[in-house]
């Protein structure tokens, strides 16, 4: 009997540990201005809304915790916080959200709170332990996202200025002001400074704001090409982005002097309007075939969703308010980075095409007079020696005007061709040669020595002595007359050296058609 007696004791003071050791901590906000009662009870690590009327407002906290908590809410649309426990001011601790320590154990205090609008906050207690591992955790997240954020920019302001893409340009500065934006808006400066810098902080937030509505509404302009296809939709987005600019410029100067709700309303549905418009522009685009379009309608279609969660449904789902716009940002500057990767690469292709097409000959696939003026430069740099002869050989061919006259111009055409591959197979790679226009070709290569340059003259004159080609059955020949001049130093002009070797190319015409050697 007195054993049971024991078990029954053991078993009534372990419930009774084991029920204080685990009761529910709690903890609730009432407002004390109301004049009908209006309470809040706070869930552990989860957001409640509490409306905030625009000014003042007081409410009491009572808590009973079983471990040290900590109280957060939002930074935003705060002029000021104070929170009273027991007759104590507390300090809040540097985070990215206002955040108080509350002590472990049964207590009562007051939080004051001064907003510039009504607005519907979010509130949430946590286990201080869970407070650092989340702020941990958020603070990873965002600082991966400001990394990504801040390369981005990096690589679209070198490569946008190097190429000279405004569009790149324009990206570059949307990235970047939306990257400050995000980090004003999470707070984290505040981790490294104190709330003396609170003031700088809201005006360069408003600021962020309307630095990232306007830069998008260009970028996005530049991108779609608005201006050239949908004129007055561009107008129209430029001016609602410039409304909202000055908006955000007038809220950060002149908020006590303002009817900050209708601001507010103006710089939010605005900024709504301009993605609708840009989305609905893009999805048009896409439709027309407009390459990377697609891209920026997934793109724009997860910053509207975000965006209807965090202007039109408030408090509808508190992860999509908190995280949703984020996320969707992040997602977007990815996005928008490969549609711009694939614009650049596109760009840089049809660019080489056309830098190949303007410097080639399109009869002989040679270089031009254009492609020559290129290429001289390059060819002092391609001999590493210094102690260099250059020489220029000015081929022309003979009596080609009688070949068009009495065989047609596809004849002459076929013959200028097989002069121009007779060329190119006895210079090297690093030559420069090419059509001057009509039957006249030069080829302008370096030598170690004024035997080597008679050497090579002596080889293009045989060949090009006898350049035969087949008509059909039939095989036909055509002759040129090579000159040759020679420059210890290579002149950095072409027509220097076109008049230097078209002279001697003329004398060794006529020695030809005298019979000379």
């Amino acid at each position: 009997m007195q054993r049971i007696l024991h078990i029954l004791l053991l078993v009534v003071f372990t419930g009774f540990f084991s029920a204080n050791a685990f009761a529910a901590s709690y903890c609730q906000l009432a407002r004390v201005q109301a004049t009908t009662a209006e309470s809040w009870e706070l869930s552990r690590g989860k957001n409640s809304l509490i409306p905030l009327h625009q000014g003042r407002n007081v409410f009491t906290i009572k808590c009973d915790l079983t471990k040290d908590g900590v109280l957060t809410f939002q930074r935003p649309g705060l002029i000021s916080h104070h929170l009273d426990i027991s007759g104590e001011h507390r300090s809040p601790i540097p985070t990215g959200q206002i955040a108080y320590v509350l002590p472990m154990g049964q207590f009562e205090g007051v939080l004051t709170l001064e907003a510039e609008v009504n607005y519907t906050p979010r509130f949430r207690w946590h286990h201080q332990q869970d407070f650092v591992t989340a702020s941990q955790q958020h603070n990873l997240i965002m600082g991966g996202f400001y990394g990504l954020g801040f390369t981005l920019v990096l690589l679209s302001l070198l490569i946008g200025w190097k190429i000279k893409a405004p569009t790149l340009r324009w990206y570059g500065f949307y990235i970047l002001s939306l990257t400050l934006f995000l980090l004003l808006q999470e707070g984290q400066l505040f981790i490294f400074f104190s709330n003396e810098i609170a003031q700088i902080h809201k005006f360069a937030y408003l600021l962020s704001i309307g630095f990232t509505v306007l830069s998008a509404s260009w970028f996005f302009s530049n991108f779609l090409y608005l201006k050239q296809d949908f004129p007055y939709v561009n107008r129209t987005i430029l001016v609602l982005s410039s409304l909202v600019f000055v908006c955000a410029l007038l809220r950060a100067l002149f908020a006590e002097n303002l009817p900050l709700f209708w601001i507010g309303a103006i710089m939010g549905y605005g900024t709504l309007l301009i993605v609708a418009a840009i989305f609905i522009v893009s999805l048009v685009q896409a439709y027309r075939g407009a390459r990377e379009a697609g891209l920026i309608c997934i793109a724009l279609s997860i910053v509207l969703l975000s965006l209807l969660f965090r202007i039109v449904f408030l408090n509808y789902n508190p992860f999509m308010q908190r995280y949703g716009f984020i996320l969707a940002l992040a997602i977007e500057s990815i996005i928008l980075a490969l549609a711009l990767a694939q614009r650049v690469s596109r760009i840089t292709h049809e660019k080489d095409i056309a830098e190949q097409a303007a410097n080639f000959d399109p009869l002989c696939g040679i270089a031009n007079r254009r492609g020559l003026n290129s290429r001289l430069a390059k060819l002092a740099e391609s001999d590493p020696e210094d102690q260099m002869l250059y020489a220029a050989f000015y081929i022309d061919a003979d009596d080609f005007k009688s070949i068009n006259d009495n065989y047609g111009h596809n004849v002459g055409d076929l013959a200028l061709q097989n002069i121009a591959a007779c060329l190119a197979k006895n210079m090297r790679q690093h030559d420069v040669y090419g059509r001057l226009g009509g039957d006249e070709f030069i080829a302008i290569a370096s030598f170690r020595s004024v035997d080597e340059v008679h050497k090579k003259h002596t080889e293009l004159k045989l060949t090009m002595s006898r350049v035969t080609f087949k008509l059909g059955n039939t095989e036909r020949t055509v002759t040129a007359s090579v000159g040759c001049a020679i420059f210890e130093a290579l002149p950095a002009n072409l027509d220097e050296i076109i008049s230097a070797s078209d002279r001697s190319m003329y004398i060794e015409k006529n020695s030809r058609k005298l019979g000379v050697v």
